[in-house]
C-alpha cells in the first residue's frame, strides 16, 4: 500500500508539470498581455518598459519558461503581478473561504444523495419524481441557480444576506463571527449542494439497480432480509466502489462550480480570485490557481482509490502483482 501511494504521489509531479507548461504557453500566446491591465491603454513607452523589466517580460519566452520551471521545481510559483505577494501566500489566504463552501457541499451531497438514490432505485413511483427533480437540478447551471436562490431568499423574504462572507457593519468575533459566516454561507452551500446532489442521486440509483440484479441480492432476500436491509447491508457496500470513484472525479467539478458560485455571491475565495487574475492578466496567479485545483483533484482521486481498496481488499495492488 505504501508503495502504491508513493507511486501515485510521484505521478502527480509530471501531471502538474504538463498542466503548468500547457497553461504557460497558452497564456503567453493569448492577445492582450498584462501590460494593458497593469499600466492602462495609454501608458508611455518608459512605463511599459519598466513593467516588462520588473516582471521579466522583456526576456525571450524560453528564458521565462526555464525560470518558471526552476521555480516550480522548488515549489515557488512566483509573485502575483496584481497583488504584489507570493502566489502561494495569496492562494493560502483564499483557500479556507473556498473550503467553507466545498467541504459541507460534498458531505451534504453524499449524505442526502445516497439515500435518495437508493429510494429512487427501490420505488418506481417515488423514483420517477426523484429522478425528474434530479435531472432538472442537474440541468440548471449553478450560477443561474444561485441567482434564483438569492432572489427568493435574500431579496424577497430577506432570510439570508445577499452576498459576502461576513457583515461589514458587524465587529463580531469568536462564535458570533463563525455564526455570521455560517449565515452568509447558507445560500452558496445550498447552490453547490443542489447541483451536485442531483449527480449523486443519479449515480447511486444506477449503481444500486445494477447490484439488485445480482444473484447475491436475491439470496439475501431469500434468507429473510427485508428489502431495505438487503440494500444497505449488501447492495450498497458492493456498489460503493463505483460511487466513491465517480464521486471523487466530481471534486474538480465542485471546485469549478464553487468558482462560479463565489462570483455570484461575492464570496472571497478562489472564485473571485480567479476572476480578478484573469481580468488583470495575472499569469502567475492564474497558473497557481489551475495547478492548485489540479492538485486537489488528483489527491481526491488518490483518496478514492485508497477507500476503494479498503472496501474491496481483493484489488490491493500487491495481491494483484502476486497473482
Amino acid at each position: 500500500m505504501f508503495g502504491f501511494v508513493l507511486g501515485r504521489l510521484l505521478r502527480i509531479v509530471p501531471m502538474l508539470l504538463a498542466v503548468g507548461t500547457a497553461l504557460f504557453l497558452l497564456l503567453h500566446a493569448t492577445p492582450g498581455g498584462p501590460i494593458v491591465a497593469l499600466a492602462g491603454e495609454f501608458a508611455d513607452a518608459d512605463t511599459v518598459a519598466d513593467i516588462e523589466r520588473r516582471f521579466g517580460l522583456d526576456r525571450p519566452l524560453h528564458v521565462q519558461y526555464l525560470k518558471f520551471l526552476a521555480g516550480l521545481a522548488r515549489g515557488d510559483l512566483g509573485e502575483s503581478w496584481f497583488y504584489g505577494e507570493p502566489v502561494l501566500q495569496v492562494l493560502q489566504d483564499r483557500l479556507p473561504a473556498t473550503l467553507i463552501l466545498v467541504v459541507p457541499s460534498l458531505l451534504l451531497a453524499a449524505g442526502i444523495g445516497v439515500p435518495l438514490g437508493i429510494l429512487a432505485a427501490r420505488s418506481r413511483r417515488r423514483g420517477l419524481g426523484i429522478m425528474l427533480a434530479a435531472l432538472l437540478a442537474f440541468a440548471v447551471p449553478s450560477f443561474w441557480l444561485g441567482h434564483l436562490l438569492r432572489m427568493a431568499f435574500s431579496v424577497e423574504v430577506q432570510w439570508f444576506p445577499v452576498q459576502g462572507m461576513t457583515d461589514a457593519r458587524s465587529a463580531a468575533d469568536g462564535l458570533r463571527q463563525w455564526l455570521d459566516i455560517a449565515r452568509h454561507a447558507v445560500l452558496p452551500v445550498a447552490t453547490l449542494t443542489l447541483h451536485q446532489l442531483a449527480y449523486t442521486v443519479l449515480l447511486t440509483r444506477s449503481a444500486i439497480e445494477v447490484e439488485r440484479r445480482q444473484p447475491y441480492f436475491m439470496t439475501a432476500l431469500a434468507k429473510g432480509n427485508g428489502r431495505r436491509r438487503a440494500e444497505y447491508r449488501h447492495a450498497l457496500p458492493n456498489g460503493s466502489p463505483t460511487i466513491v470513484t465517480l464521486f471523487a472525479n466530481r471534486v474538480g467539478w465542485f471546485l469549478a462550480g464553487a468558482v462560479l458560485v463565489e462570483v455570484v455571491f461575492a464570496w472571497p475565495g478562489f472564485g473571485q480570485l480567479a476572476d480578478a487574475a484573469i481580468r488583470n492578466r495575472d499569469f502567475p496567479l492564474v497558473i497557481g490557481i489551475v495547478l492548485a485545483v489540479t492538485c486537489v483533484t488528483l489527491l481526491a482521486n488518490l483518496v478514492a482509490d485508497i477507500v476503494y481498496m479498503a472496501i474491496d481488499p481483493r484489488i490491493l495492488p500487491h495481491r494483484g502483482a502476486r497473482a
